[in-house]
């Protein structure tokens, strides 16, 4: 199993940021990987609707919503896989 943490502070070494470093080691600690990603300085566009998502995979515009995105489908997928078993 792996998990994502998603750190949405706007200030990268801050508080969110310890408490996800800590998390992170009780995690290994078990036997469980995990990545922090630091979504809270980047730009990101609000959704138009514009479906493109649904026939791509992608959002149409080129931020960290797509890294992410693709970060959680290979997540989840990684989760799917262990709940099978």
């Amino acid at each position: 199993m792996k998990v994502l943490l998603i750190n949405g502070s706007p200030k990268a070494d801050g508080c969110i940021d310890t408490a996800l470093k800590i998390a992170s080691e009780v995690f290994a600690e078990n036997g469980i990987e995990s990545e922090i990603i630091h979504i809270g300085n980047k730009d990101i566009r609000g959704c138009i609707a514009c479906l493109s998502c649904r026939k791509t995979g992608r959002c149409v515009f080129n931020d960290i919503v797509n890294e992410t995105y693709a970060k959680l489908v290979c997540f989840h997928c990684m989760h799917e896989s262990n709940m099978s078993k």
